[in-house]
């Protein structure tokens, strides 16, 4: 921690945080990476008053880290100021939820067909309740992603992966979860999904519960990780959780900072993982020609590996994917789902809507799933997670 605390001298002033943040672009008020993060972090240490009116807009993309030259851990800052900031009434109440989306999952896949309905029924109320009416709210699946305990795991000499399925493959989309299984086994790896909760990123700005979300993660895949098996996450964000928050969260419980690193270091994104197997992959060559887009998260980005999926379905002839590199949605997990930034989400996105309205294609690919609802909602062309197009080129 004094390492990180020190960090907050490495900033140059050079301001190159400031030009990439998508929220800046759109909204000159914004004061900027640059002054929430490292400018005033070190008065906010002191405990000098200092105003917390913008850090709640930052959207967390982790892209001012990524550029810094020094590796100023910019977004940690601003991240912890919003931890700082006070909230009252409705807002409260709404970002309470927002930050305990397995809460909400484990509530909504009780009796699924009620929970989508009363979601449909109350979507006209949710500006109550400091949410846009002008979203639909994703359903829950019928059929949750739930772990395993080793039990059904398959026996011989083929490679352990544990999938981290994250809370949407989890309670609202768990064909993805599906796919990633079957592609997965297809490759040759024996597969266990970890008996996991939420991964913390979403409730970044509630220390306790994002420090309670880090704990039982690690401790639900310690042994597996003790194993040397490989930890695989088809979220983008919830890989980026595993890999660069969680180890410097526990620099007093020296064993579970151990753990935290181990696990940093065994995560894979799913398609990082496949890219790196392709010698055991024979991929099908669909009989229909499709015109696929594709944007890369910023959440993939931070985590700097480039863009797997578009390697591993560039190599399909009958597939065109064009990478509209328009910068972020602006969706950012739970942050559109705002009243009060709506509007800004979707001025941010604007760039990336029109990118893939200009090229045309029969769908969208994107590994987050918030990513692929804001795409839907502002350009309506439907929206895929990359490994269910490859599952059926690869596992038909």
């Amino acid at each position: 921690m004094e390492k990180e605390k020190l960090t907050i001298d490495y900033c140059l002033k050079c301001s190159y945080c400031n030009t990439v943040c998508p929220l800046l672009k759109v909204c000159p008020d914004y004061p900027g990476p640059k002054k929430l993060g490292s400018d005033i972090e070190r008065f906010r240490r002191e405990g000098l008053d200092c105003s917390l009116d913008w850090v709640d807009y930052c959207l967390g993309c982790g892209q001012c880290d990524l550029i810094c030259p020094n590796q100023v851990n910019v977004s940690e800052y601003i991240a912890e100021a919003k931890a700082q900031r006070k909230k009252t009434g409705v807002e409260k109440i709404r970002d309470y939820f927002f930050a305990r989306p397995a809460l909400l999952g484990k509530m909504s896949t009780i009796v699924t067909p009620v929970s989508n309905c009363a979601l449909k029924a109350a979507s006209p109320f949710m500006p109550l309740g400091g949410i846009t009416a002008k979203r639909n709210l994703p359903a829950y699946t019928a059929k949750p992603l739930l772990g395993t305990d080793g039990s059904s795991r398959q026996k011989g000499e083929k490679e352990q992966i544990l999938l981290f399925p994250g809370c949407f493959i989890k309670y609202n989309d768990s064909d993805i979860g599906a796919a990633a299984v079957k592609v997965l086994e297809k490759a040759g790896y024996a597969v266990e999904i970890a008996q996991t909760g939420c991964c913390g990123l979403p409730a970044a700005s509630d220390k306790e519960e994002a420090l309670a979300d880090a704990r039982n993660n690690i401790l639900a895949m310690k042994d597996a990780v003790m194993k040397g098996w490989k930890i695989v996450t088809a979220c983008t964000s919830c890989g980026h959780t595993l890999k660069s928050r969680y180890a410097g969260l526990f620099s007093e419980d020296e064993q579970l900072a151990k753990l935290a690193q181990m696990v940093a270091a065994s995560t894979y994104d799913l398609g990082e993982l496949l890219v790196a197997s392709q010698d055991r992959m024979e991929q099908r060559q669909p009989t229909v020609f499709r015109k696929l887009a594709y944007h890369a998260p910023c959440h993939l980005k931070a985590q700097g590996i480039g863009k797997p999926w578009v390697k591993l379905l560039k190599s399909n002839p009958c597939l065109e994917i064009i990478d509209v590199d328009n910068g972020c949605c602006g969706m950012s997990g739970t942050y559109g789902f705002k009243k009060e930034k709506y509007d800004i989400s979707m001025k941010i996105g604007q760039a990336l809507f029109d990118g893939i309205n200009e090229c045309k294609p029969d769908m969208v690919i994107t590994e987050c799933a918030t990513c692929r609802l804001q795409i839907q909602h502002g350009t309506k062309y439907k929206a895929l997670h990359p490994v269910e197009v490859f599952a059926q080129i690869f596992c038909s």
